[in-house]
């Protein structure tokens, strides 16, 4: 599970790359965006990108959960989840908020907000609540506080029967799994139409109902070992299943959104599809990963502690790197590698200085150092 999180980090890098090209506004666009490579890429990736962690750490969770009390739980997210989330929103946050503000020539800008001054000029304004209105903000922080939220519901619930009688009944009959995949089928055809994403954690019900589902699902499978080995027993066909329904859910997405736009589906059906490839593709990729990455692999595993860093840190280095070679124009594809592959090295190695430095560890969420320890983790 840690190399698979690890992947789906690393995923982050092309992801939030391809933002920079694509249709859709965000804090820092290319001069000549949208490309239609970015919408392919942005669907692809962005299916699954954010649920993925999120049911991971529901697993992350229950096994954590096995052998601390609540309280020591708790206590432990909150440092490694709350303190990086105030550090970020403080130091990492603000470069990507500066160079928004003083592009305004960049298309599809998220805040239309114009800034005319220096980097140092500009911080006296950083509390100036809220974004996109305002400069405070915590940008692509947001997955933290909503993990702390999510840990806390699950704490509550730890010491509760985890269902074992119907994990036992699901995993004798693997086609039950779909059960799970319809229940936030239907979460999302109820909430979505009312409750878009904002990311603002105050009125955010649609993706609280979403990713709180797949926390406490993840928490289940956590619990019951007889229903992860179901999901790695049926790899394949939920493999084959998450391919057909990519292939249905881009032939119905317009051209102009990366899709093939061959089939006219209205909302509701088009938006179940697009769940219900989720929910294929993750519990395919559980079971693939189950199989093909329960071993150590040198290159994953170590990175897998310098994950949460990286992912803190690579947001900002893409907005900055988008900023300064936005004069940059023609040539999409190659400003893009350039981007991603630079954006890549700079968030890996910061991450691994910042595993170096005892100062700085606890603001990236990562333990104290033990004494006369030579390891990164």
């Amino acid at each position: 599970m840690d190399s698979l999180r690890s992947l789906a980090v690393l995923l982050l890098i092309p992801f939030h790359t391809a933002r920079l090209f694509d249709s859709e506004p965000w804090h820092m666009k290319d001069a000549s965006a949208p490309f239609w490579g970015a919408e392919v890429t942005l669907r692809i990736i962005g299916l699954w990108q954010m649920p993925l962690p999120f049911l991971l750490a529901g697993m992350a969770a229950a096994w954590a959960l096995q052998s601390r009390s609540t309280g020591a739980f708790l206590r432990e997210r909150a440092a490694r989840l709350l303190l990086p989330l105030a550090f970020g929103m403080l130091i990492l946050v603000p470069p990507q908020l500066w160079v928004e503000r003083i592009t305004p020539e960049a298309p599809l800008r998220q805040s239309p907000i114009d800034f005319a001054g220096g980097y140092f000029d500009f911080l006296p304004h950083l509390l100036d609540c809220c974004y996109p209105a305002g400069n405070f903000s915590w940008h692509h922080l947001w997955f933290l506080p909503y993990l702390f939220v999510y840990a806390v519901v699950v704490a509550g619930i730890s010491r509760r029967g985890a269902l074992p009688g119907l994990a036992r009944w699901i995993a004798a009959a693997p086609w039950r799994l779909l059960l799970p995949g319809a229940v936030l089928v239907g979460i999302e055809l109820t909430l979505r139409p009312s409750f878009p994403s904002t990311h603002d954690l105050a009125n955010d019900w649609g993706d609280h109902a979403h990713y709180l589902f797949l926390v406490l699902f993840g928490w289940w499978l956590g619990r019951n070992p007889a229903l992860e080995q179901a999901v790695l027993g049926a790899r394949h066909a939920l493999t084959l299943a998450a391919g057909a329904g990519l292939l249905l859910w881009f032939a119905a997405i317009p051209v102009a959104r990366g899709g093939f736009g061959v089939l006219e589906f209205p909302w509701a059906a088009r938006h179940a599809l697009r769940i219900g490839t989720e929910w294929f593709v993750m519990i395919g990729m559980l079971g693939l990963a189950r199989h093909w990455l329960d071993r150590r692999l040198p290159g994953l595993s170590a990175f897998a502690p310098l994950s949460l860093a990286f992912y803190m840190l690579h947001q900002t280095v893409i907005v900055v790197l988008g900023w300064a070679l936005f004069g940059w124009t023609g040539e999409p594809l190659l400003k893009a590698l350039v981007i991603g592959g630079t954006a890549l090295v700079i968030s890996v190695a910061g991450a691994a200085l910042v595993s170096r430095l005892a100062l700085l560890r606890p603001l990236f969420g990562m333990a104290p150092r033990r004494r006369g320890s030579i390891s990164i983790a």
